[in-house]
Parts: C-alpha cells; sequence; structure tokens
C-alpha cells in the first residue's frame, strides 16, 4: 500500500472504492473558497472515487438557485439507479445553507438512505437563537440519522437544544501532514501570519487595529502577512490610512504553493474571530508546529490552552490582542516550545485518525 510522503506526491486512499461507492456526498462547489471546500477537496484527495454532487456556488440568485434545482435532480436520479448508494452525507452550515440541506435530508429520507448532516457553521447558535422556526430546525436536526460536529462543545450545544445526543458524532476536521521546509531568515522580527476570510467575524480588522494602536513598538519588530478573500471593510485602505504598509501586506486568497510558503514563512499564527466552529487554518498552522493566538469560541478551547500552545484572548478585546502578539516578541523561546506542544495536540487530526473514524461511522450506520 502506498503511504503519504512529506512532499504530498504519493497519497493513500483511507476510504476504498469498496465502502466509497455506498455513499453520496453533497456540498458547496470545490471550486468556491471557505474551509467547508478544503474539507470537501480533503475528502476527494482521500476518499477512492467520491461521488460527489455541488449543492451551492457563489453567484447571483439565478446561478445559485439553478445549482440547487440540478443538485435536486442529479440526486434523485443517483439515487434512483444506483442501488449501492446507502448513505447520503450532506455538508452544510446556517441560514440558507441549513435549509437548502433540509431539502435534501427529505429528499434522502423519502427515497430510504440514511442521511449525515455535517455541521460546518461558526454561526449556528445565532443562526438558531434568532429564528421564529426553532421547531422546524430541531425537526429537521433530528430528521437525520447522524449529526456531524466538529468538536464536543458543539455536541453540547446541539443537544441541548433538542436533538437526540446518540445521534451527534464529533468527527475532526482533516488537516494535511505538513510539506516542511527550510526558510532561511533575513531578519529577527516576528512572523505573524493571518489567513481566513477578511470580515469583521474574524477580527482581522480587531487585529489591525490593534497593531495601529501600538504602531511605534510593533514596526520595527514585526512582520504582519494577511490573506484572504475580502467579505466586508476595506483592508487595504485601512492598511494605507494607518500607514501600516511597511511591515503589514494583504496578499488576497491564499493557496497551494502559497500558502505552503506562507506556513513555513511564519512563526505565530493569529485569528480573533468572534465565533468559530474549528476553522482549519488554526489546525494547519498548528500542524506545522506554530503556537496560534485566538479566541475562546466555537471548539478553538479544546486546542489551544494559553501558554501551553498558544495564546486566547477575548473576541473584540485589542489590547488583549496587542499584549498576546508582544508576549512572542519578548519570548521568542516560547515561539518553539508553544510550536512543539502544538503538533502534538493536532496528531488525531491528520488523515488516517479521522477516516478511521469516519469508516467506523459509515459502517454502523449500514449494520
Amino acid at each position: 500500500m502506498k503511504l503519504y510522503t512529506n512532499i504530498g506526491k504519493i497519497m493513500n486512499k483511507y476510504i476504498n472504492k469498496a465502502l466509497s461507492r455506498k455513499v453520496l456526498f453533497m456540498g458547496v462547489s470545490m471550486k468556491t473558497k471557505g474551509g467547508m471546500t478544503a474539507v470537501l477537496v480533503s475528502y476527494d484527495k482521500y476518499i477512492e472515487n467520491m461521488q460527489f454532487i455541488p449543492t451551492w456556488k457563489l453567484g447571483n440568485k439565478l446561478v445559485k438557485s439553478g445549482y440547487a434545482l440540478q443538485a435536486i435532480i442529479r440526486m434523485w436520479i443517483k439515487c434512483l439507479i444506483d442501488k449501492n448508494i446507502e448513505i447520503v452525507h450532506i455538508h452544510g452550515a446556517a441560514n440558507a445553507s441549513f435549509y437548502r440541506c433540509k431539502i435534501f435530508i427529505n429528499l434522502a429520507k423519502r427515497l430510504n438512505k440514511k442521511v449525515i448532516l455535517h455541521e460546518h457553521a461558526a454561526d449556528f447558535v445565532e443562526f438558531y437563537q434568532n429564528s421564529n422556526d426553532q421547531v422546524n430546525i430541531r425537526e429537521t436536526l433530528n430528521k437525520c440519522d447522524c449529526l456531524i460536529v466538529l468538536s464536543d462543545s458543539w455536541k453540547k450545544y446541539f443537544s441541548s437544544i433538542g436533538v437526540d445526543k446518540s445521534k451527534i458524532s464529533v468527527l475532526n476536521n482533516i488537516v494535511p501532514p505538513p510539506n516542511f521546509r527550510d526558510s532561511p531568515r533575513k531578519d529577527n522580527k516576528l512572523h505573524l501570519m493571518f489567513m481566513g476570510e477578511i470580515s469583521m467575524r474574524k477580527g482581522g480588522f480587531d487585529l489591525l487595529q490593534a497593531i495601529s494602536d501600538n504602531k511605534e513598538y510593533f514596526k520595527d519588530k514585526l512582520l504582519l502577512r494577511m490573506g484572504g478573500n475580502e467579505v466586508d471593510g476595506d483592508i487595504k485602505t485601512f492598511i494605507r490610512n494607518h500607514q501600516l504598509e511597511d511591515f503589514v501586506s494583504y496578499e488576497g486568497w491564499i493557496s497551494g504553493e502559497k500558502k505552503t510558503e506562507c506556513l513555513n514563512w511564519e512563526d505565530v499564527y493569529i485569528l480573533p474571530s468572534y465565533n468559530e466552529g474549528l476553522p482549519i487554518a488554526i489546525l494547519e498552522a498548528m500542524s506545522y508546529k506554530h503556537p496560534v493566538i485566538s479566541t475562546p469560541v466555537g471548539g478553538i478551547p479544546e486546542v489551544i490552552q494559553t501558554k501551553e500552545n498558544g495564546m486566547l484572548v477575548q473576541p473584540g478585546n485589542k489590547e488583549e490582542i496587542a499584549k498576546a502578539i508582544a508576549h512572542y516578541i519578548e519570548h521568542p523561546e516560547d515561539i518553539k516550545q508553544h510550536g512543539e506542544k502544538a503538533y502534538q495536540t493536532i496528531q488525531d487530526f491528520f488523515p488516517q485518525k479521522v477516516f478511521t473514524d469516519l469508516r467506523h461511522l459509515y459502517q454502523s450506520l449500514m449494520k
């Protein structure tokens, strides 16, 4: 059997064709950007002959409606014709994504298939609390044979709102094994990396404001690179107006070879979000032996412990953000020590463990 190598050119298929032919995957188009897409792309790498129907693609209402309609038709035909399909594994989130998933859940149940809803939403709590349709949401969740969540804290939450606890399974997100490279240093500054959507929710502008508020301290001690698709705010204008160009750069969406380069370049990763599931970006940074500065939201406190493998700060607290960054500037020895502990923390997120758990879950549903 072929083994995964450090350079990532040979890959083990952890779920073979005999099992994958019984599972139909559904979720956002793999050509879109975001954490859910990253999960699906990883699944496609490690599952032999993965059967997948895209349900959503970024675009206008006509494009989105068309994608949903074709997904309904393709799913219906596939499940009727292909008698091997036993499980429909749906990847979804909150808001419109949840109601789109509801259509596929109901259709799959009518076709007598087992249904897994793999919930990726960081903002499900807000979605549920603000909804006038809570009974319907709970009924939809309980209609599934399994609800996959990303952490124990999310399992407790869904159980607390009335989802059958026996149906809830925690499955870690997948982190590809790291591709370590030697990156010669040309400076003695702290290399800080932010990768995620550029939005108020992810705390990117809180980070920039914290640095701007302490610019005289950071300007000769820090290099910050930021990457991600812009959702709200104008990051380039903020950097320019606050005169941060000398040590802060925005590099757009980062993927592929550039992402590998950034993960090897950074010393510390930062994501001061207001809500999360359990971000792939944090797990990837930890797999490269980097400490993480983040916030105690979603499943993050289950993997990050302050002064053990990173630092936790309160969402929106710019003073705490600045102090956490300064800690690694003033105590560079902690970068290596915390990074090693981060790497140890992340072992259960590597593909072999995750797909072993997923394989067992599929087999339990097919008994």
